[in-house]
């Protein structure tokens, strides 16, 4: 198959998948291209962020017969070589630290190093640790895709939503159990520890919260209703082996060891910002709705009747923390176009350093996206108006 129709082929697929929800996601990873080597904490206090582009991974920097189909997330190990975890093509595609092709790790199947369904991946020490929706399963693999083990979690388990690795090789793992068959029963967060070889070792923690409850309507059958702008939690794993972790309903933030046991508390005032008539508009524009297969036009009447928006939007969007143990938290703001671009730095130990601008068309990821740090340097997966995919490489400036 030629480029040409390879691609032509792709843009038919990416057109065929788009009611997946990870169509539309910024992806976001930090790599080890530095700018500047002054500590992290230093910049922040100078109260403004920047990025300037750095390179491009398409499908040009692949061989002839590969491209990238749906992306959903990008990982990088201590060595700084590159992962792309490719949804649509169930695979892994690895570069190495300058970008250059090396590999596709795995490929669709049910068997030993193959996959159902890919989303999330974090290395873990010297380890690859993929959640494979598809099979229901975490696998682990060497950093050259050799296969080492995996292990199911039961779908009353819950739905994984987030992994992140330790130096040490354990696993943090955010789940979400739902009730479908009772609809007045709020989801349950939990934040689950798993050992090296993949066995589940505590819960760390875990939460109430609603950001969905399913519905049954006589035209549409179970359908699931969503609570924009709910409060939801956001956690991060520091060097140090430490967990940052907040429910965003107020700005309180905590620090947990691996055993579960508290450490800190980190709290800071808020002005609180207003959802507002065009952020529902916007909500509602955003929703692509399927009856049979059939994309409709309009959003059925019941949805807009039925959802309810708050008065204000939560606290903050996301917690990020840098790779020198910098707390960084991505405010939610009135003003549309300030939404991922101001944060508020926070040092290891929780002292707060400044609110940080973030310059230029960069914007941080929501906990809606998937996104890893590492050094300095941001990853952002992006599509044209070609709709081809392509990894993005940004530099951190002063």
């Amino acid at each position: 198959m030629t480029v040409r129709i390879q691609r032509i082929y792709r843009e038919y697929c990416v057109k065929a998948i788009k009611f997946f929800p990870i169509i539309g996601f910024s992806i976001f990873c930090v790599v080890a291209f530095s700018a500047d080597l002054s500590p992290l904490s230093e910049i922040y206090k100078t109260g403004k962020v920047s990025f300037e582009q750095e390179f491009v991974l398409d499908d040009d920097a692949m061989p002839e017969d590969l491209f990238f189909e749906n992306p959903s997330t990008v990982t990088c190990d201590p060595e700084g070589n590159i992962y792309v975890v490719d949804f649509g093509a169930l695979d892994i595609k690895k570069f190495d630290a300058r970008g250059k092709f090396v590999k596709t790790i795995g490929r669709e199947g049910q068997g030993p190093g193959e996959f159902g369904g890919l989303y999330y991946a974090t290395f873990a020490k010297d380890r690859l640790i993929v959640w494979d929706s598809g099979n229901r399963r975490l696998c682990a693999f060497t950093p050259d895709g050799d296969f080492i083990k995996s292990t199911n979690i039961a779908y009353e388990e819950g739905s994984v939503r987030k992994l992140r690795g330790f130096s040490s090789g354990e696993i943090a793992v955010e789940k979400e159990k739902t009730f479908r068959n009772e609809p007045d029963k709020p989801q349950i967060c939990m934040i689950d520890l798993y050992s090296p070889d993949l066995e589940f070792v505590r819960t760390i923690y875990k939460r109430e919260l609603w950001r969905k409850k399913y519905i049954r309507t006589q035209d549409y059958g179970t359908t699931t209703l969503y609570f924009p702008y709910s409060a939801d939690v956001s956690w991060d794993v520091m060097p140090d082996g430490r967990i940052i972790i907040g429910f965003s309903a107020s700005y309180e933030l905590e620090i947990y060891d691996r055993s579960g046991k508290r450490i800190s508390v980190i709290s800071h005032s808020y002005q609180p910002a207003k959802v507002t008539e065009k952020d529902k508009k916007d909500y509602f524009d955003s929703i692509t709705f399927y009856r049979g297969g059939e994309r409709l036009n309009d959003v059925p009447d019941y949805i807009t009747k039925y959802t309810e928006f708050p008065k204000h939007k939560p606290v903050y969007d996301n917690i990020l923390v840098d790779t020198e143990g910098n707390i960084c938290v991505v405010l939610n703001r009135e003003n549309q176009e300030e939404m991922g671009k101001v944060f508020d730095a926070f040092s290891p130990e929780g002292k707060f350093l400044s609110q940080v601008q973030l310059k230029g068309d960069i914007i941080l990821p929501s906990n809606r996206h998937v996104y890893v740090l590492h050094n300095r340097s941001l990853l952002l997966i992006k599509t044209g108006n070609d709709e081809l995919y392509r990894i993005i490489g940004y530099k951190m400036m002063r």
